[in-house]
């Protein structure tokens, strides 16, 4: 073994498929709760025909092995109900954010080939006109069970065609450097050995999860399918306000999440914090943020777990026990997941000797299958492994500590983590360079008053245009989620570059603080003191008293620590109210302001 090289080894061929095994946990506890969501629940048993009466539905249709259905449902019961209907057909499902613009939901339709689209109840569709045929879930199980359709679990002599570990569980997008998105291929046999190891390292999951996170981004699978397997449930909810009313009583055993939820996590209620493990990935942990939360929930485990979706949510962690010291600065990304290879390698793909910074390569079992339709593209990425086989390059820069840990150290290329989505900054790039009036652009990663990393955006007008960045930023956000839309666009003579004729970003000026409009001006004292906690919150240099706290570059987290500051000095409302009423006036008159003076 190469000593800069890190590995585990396991040899057992992950056989079943995620359906099967969630068919013998159904078979083990089929009266126990399975998943609980706005105030229903429903057990193995439920969960589980229902998922079957949507599958033979599906069957019906000719959907099997190595096909693919778009999946756009909310976080819900519906939502595990759609996922385990398509995977028992032995198809993949493609995941959509309920709110995915057109314009990216445009080009995965197109990319994939997609004939299917399971969507919530009200938008089911007959087939006609363009895009993908959609189907209502909770109106074909209704269809199902009204003509006592079969709710058996599928079988290889329902399906068109044998299902093995090997066939595709799902395919996620993920931002791509050229403009282009890409799909990253999924087997049955690389997501069981993650679970494995998730149900074996999470006991949590046992008890019950938070499902709180987008179902296309890959983080999720964790919290989504862990429980399904382990019999304990699973508990739709969100980290950007209270519990919803019939939210069951105490804490959730374990919650994922990104490390920019952290802070959220420590200013919500406790009810929303695991008491069991908190897994955090998708960028840089930083010891002094786990701290905090620690002080206020100090039972729980925090584990780093380091994963691209290429090599199926995790494969590297780092655990802090209840008991154990927090390193300040940045936290290791640790040891690799059981089968799995990490190599630090040069250049030329030579092992780096131990302390010195290389790229990160990951090799084994969890590797993906590739990119969709891509081969040019997965060749690239997915490069011969010394001994044989393949292994994943990363473009993330790592290094080996003496005591074998390893450490995250950034990027290689323009790729940027922003609260846990990984974004190309080409992609945001290439769609803004395309928008009306605009000859050149640029996007850099900044980060504001607060420490907080937010998209730049920059454009060279075309001769004779004035392009406006208020409907520069509406038009990107027409073809790209919210987390992808630049927080300000400057509109600037040329961009500069360095010696060489590369883009110069330390030379791109700030984007402006008082560029807000204008607006009316506090009059009591508790309106000025609101619009002054909603500058600082900010990071502007003046809110007006019907600013939309969102409209000026607010966020779920901003707004926790709107709302802690605001409770420090004499508000009493909270998370949710900041989400609701948006604006200084508003929540300055509502009940839980303090008196006049009472603030100060």
């Amino acid at each position: 073994m190469h000593e800069n090289t890190t590995h585990t080894t396991d040899d057992t061929m992950a056989d079943p498929t995620l359906a099967e095994l969630f068919q013998a946990q159904v078979a083990r506890t089929p009266h126990a709760v399975a998943v609980h969501s706005g105030g229903q629940e429903l057990d193995y048993a439920g969960l589980n025909r229902r998922a079957n009466l949507l599958a033979h539905r599906l069957l019906g249709r000719g959907i099997g092995p190595e096909d693919v259905v778009g999946v756009r449902l909310p976080r819900s019961a519906d939502l595990l109900v759609a996922l385990l209907g398509v995977l028992k057909t032995g198809a993949a499902y493609v995941p959509v954010d309920a709110d995915c613009p057109t314009g990216r939901l445009a080009y995965i339709v197109e990319d994939t080939g997609l004939e299917l689209m399971l969507v919530p109840d009200g938008e089911d569709a007959d087939g006609t006109g363009e895009g993908p045929r959609t189907l209502s879930v909770p109106a074909e199980v209704a269809a199902a069970e009204a003509v006592g359709g079969p709710a058996h679990d599928p079988t290889d002599a329902d399906r068109p065609a044998p299902l093995t570990a090997r066939n595709l569980a799902y395919v996620i997008y993920t931002s791509g450097s050229t403009g282009r998105p890409k799909g990253v291929t999924v087997q049955h046999d690389t997501l069981l050995r993650y679970l494995d190891f998730a149900c074996d390292a999470y006991p949590g999951l046992a008890r019950s999860a938070l499902l709180h996170s987008p179902v296309a981004f890959d983080l999720t699978v964790t919290a989504l399918y862990g429980p399904l397997l382990r019999g304990g449930h699973v508990r739709v909810g969100s980290l950007d306000r209270e519990p919803e009313p019939g939210t069951p009583a105490g804490r959730p055993a374990f919650v994922k999440a990104t490390p920019s939820h952290l802070p959220l996590l420590t200013v919500l209620p406790s009810s929303l914090s695991p008491t069991g493990e908190l897994v955090v990935g998708g960028e840089m942990l930083i010891g002094d943020v786990v701290e905090r939360w620690r002080k206020t929930h100090p039972g729980a485990t925090v584990v780093n777990e380091y994963g691209p979706t290429e090599a199926t949510v995790g494969c590297c962690v780092f655990a802090i026990g209840p008991d154990d010291p927090v390193e300040p600065g940045a936290t290791p990304i640790g040891r690799p997941t059981p089968g799995t290879e990490l190599h630090v390698l040069d250049e030329r793909l030579n092992p780096v000797p131990a302390g010195t910074e290389g790229e990160l390569y990951i090799a084994g079992g969890q590797v993906a299958r590739g990119y969709l339709g891509r081969p040019g593209l997965t060749a690239e990425r997915f490069v011969a492994a010394p001994g044989g086989g393949r292994m994943y390059r990363t473009g993330d820069i790592a290094r080996m500590r003496p005591d074998g840990l390893l450490e995250y150290l950034g990027r290689t290329d323009d790729q940027v983590k922003i609260r846990g989505y990984r974004i190309e900054l080409g992609e945001v790039t290439s769609v803004l360079a395309a928008q009306a009036g605009v000859r050149q652009a640029a996007v850099i990663a900044r980060e504001d008053r607060s420490g907080d990393r937010y998209l730049a955006g920059y454009v060279v007008p075309e001769d004779g245009a004035a392009p406006d960045p208020a409907a520069l930023r509406e038009a990107v956000a027409r073809h790209l989620p919210p987390y992808m839309v630049p927080s300000a666009v400057v509109v600037v003579g040329e961009l500069p570059l360095t010696s060489n004729g590369k883009l110069d970003k330390d030379a791109l000026p700030e984007p402006p603080a008082d560029d807000a409009p204008t607006g009316a001006a506090p009059v009591t004292e508790a309106e000025t003191r609101l619009c002054a906690l909603f500058a600082e919150v900010l990071g502007l240099p003046v809110v007006h008293l019907d600013d939309d706290f969102f409209d000026r570059g607010g966020d779920s987290l901003r707004a926790a620590r709107l709302a802690n500051k605001a409770r420090k000095s004499g508000w009493t409302f909270g998370l949710r109210d900041v989400l609701e009423l948006r604006t200084p006036r508003a929540l300055a008159h509502a009940p839980g302001a303090p008196t006049e003076g009472a603030a100060s």
